[in-house]
């Protein structure tokens, strides 16, 4: 197995795009194969070491910077081991990228359904964060597509766990060979989330790892549900007078319960004006935009565009300036378009040396209005710049506030911070698809309350009684010890 202990080396596993500072290791592991990884995991434990899991290096919440220790990095774990196009799964190791996947199950006709908006991110740092994507809207997040995984626990041992194969009783207990314990006690939303331990009555016990970021075990092996691939579908970003037109125009669209509409994708006025230099194309009166992807079906094939201009001339939006993604070229440049946001605000954040300052909120359907006058009425008042965008169709926007000197960024800290007790408030999730990492841990703890943060930690130490896999992940080290 290679370990790597060259500073330069190692300094290319200190960062991800939360834009996190500080970290340091003293060296990387990069294991090929679950025998490796048992090696790894054993010798860390066996010297109480701590060991961060590294994978495409492109969350943003830090999740991936160690902070002492060593790097397990995945990137040689990326073998897609086998695609069964008959039941419609594939088994790949955690290193594989999900535009692999994407790639591979294409050509035996078949789809990864959560399709995460960032393809370069592995299916293993996926898991981990239970991540999500615009298509979350139709099919929901990775946990709704994870049949089995191979975990390798803090004592070298190997679980190979299948979904369905261990529940929670009806004392809420998991009663294993080696342990009897119990799930957490408290409530999570019922829509997206991605905050924090899985816990829900009867639970299954796979769900526990799913979104667990590296702090109960390291994942080997990823066995997927697939779906048969789309044969055709019809994409659309459309332009808006104001925000509220754009946000009523997805009220109206989700009403009819289309089940053939994959996604909804907002953008702000201050997004569309950060766009405008690499698309100069942009109508010059729009104020706010949202992009949509339909499945097209027998059923819709013949009526969709006069269904959508319809609905595009009642709120205040024109056909004429519409983007259309008929053919695959044009569907391929409003992917770019859409994938061009994050990489635009990034590139933001690097240029004032800034930790990524953003909300990862969704909040139930019946409150989302509420949460969204909300970020309005907050951010009118405040002087910072501002970038709101994403999954609307699930509730979920991103608001991002760039702070350009010391007492602008104590404000975002600040305001963030109000977003996350408003959301909480109305029973939403502080993080629907990014995961808490190193850089979101109070948010974590508004959200679960003390009492809360303490029954994960209880778990945490049931799968890693010497702390040493994903310090800092999820909650802070000091919270293991007090």
């Amino acid at each position: 197995m290679l370990k790597k202990t060259d500073p330069d080396i190692i300094k290319g596993y200190l960062e991800d795009s939360s834009n996190l500072t500080g970290g340091r290791a003293d060296g990387i592991y990069l294991p090929e194969n679950e025998r490796e990884i048992i090696e790894v995991v054993a010798e860390c434990n066996a010297h109480k070491t701590p060991l961060t899991v590294s994978a495409g290096q492109t969350g943003t919440t830090g999740g991936c910077i160690p902070f002492g220790g060593w790097v397990l990095t995945t990137q040689k774990l990326d073998k897609i081991i086998n695609i069964d196009k008959e039941l419609k799964f594939a088994v790949v190791q955690p290193g594989v990228t999900l535009e692999a996947i994407e790639a591979a199950a294409k050509k035996e006709g078949l789809a990864y359904p959560p399709d995460p908006t960032e393809k370069k991110a592995t299916i293993g740092g996926s898991v981990s964060t239970n991540a999500s994507g615009g298509r979350c809207y139709r099919f929901g997040a990775t946990r709704n597509w994870i049949r089995r995984l191979k975990i390798v626990l803090a004592n070298g041992i190997s679980l190979n766990i299948k979904r369905k194969l261990i529940s929670a009783d009806k004392k809420n207990q998991f009663v294993l060979p080696y342990a009897t314990f119990e799930i957490p006690s408290y409530s999570m939303p019922a829509g997206k989330n991605a905050a924090g331990y899985y816990s829900a009555p009867g639970m299954d016990f796979l769900d526990l790892f799913i979104g667990s970021e590296g702090t109960l075990g390291v994942i080997s092996e990823i066995e997927i549900s697939l779906v048969p691939q789309m044969q055709k579908t019809f994409d659309i970003i459309a332009f808006f007078p104001d925000e509220l037109s754009a946000v009523n125009f997805v009220a109206a669209s989700k009403e009819k319960k289309d089940t053939t509409i994959n996604f909804y994708e907002f953008f702000d006025n201050n997004t569309l004006q950060m766009l405008k230099a690499s698309y100069p194309n942009i109508p010059t009166k729009a104020k706010a935009a949202i992009y949509i992807e339909q499945e097209i079906t027998a059923e819709n094939e013949k009526a969709h565009l006069d269904s959508w201009s319809a609905l595009l001339e009642r709120s205040g939006a024109a056909l004429d300036d519409c983007w259309l993604g008929e053919t695959d070229k044009q569907k391929e440049e409003l992917a770019k378009f859409r994938h061009a946001i994050p990489e635009h605000i990034n590139d933001i954040f690097k240029q004032y040396h800034q930790v990524k300052l953003a909300t990862d909120i969704a909040v139930p359907e019946d409150k989302f209005m509420e949460m969204f006058n909300y970020y309005n009425l907050e951010l009118r008042t405040s002087n910072l710049f501002h970038i709101k965008f994403g999954h609307i169709g699930d509730n979920h926007l991103h608001v991002n506030l760039v702070a350009k000197n010391d007492n602008e960024l104590k404000q975002a800290k600040e305001l963030v911070l109000i977003f996350v007790r408003k959301a909480v408030s109305l029973g939403g999730t502080v993080s629907a698809e990014h995961g808490i990492g190193k850089i979101k841990h109070d948010y974590l703890k508004e959200m679960y309350a003390e009492a809360g943060i303490k029954e994960m930690v209880r778990i945490k130490k049931n799968f890693d009684p010497n702390l040493i896999l994903g310090l800092n992940n999820l909650f802070p080290q000091a919270a293991l010890t007090s």
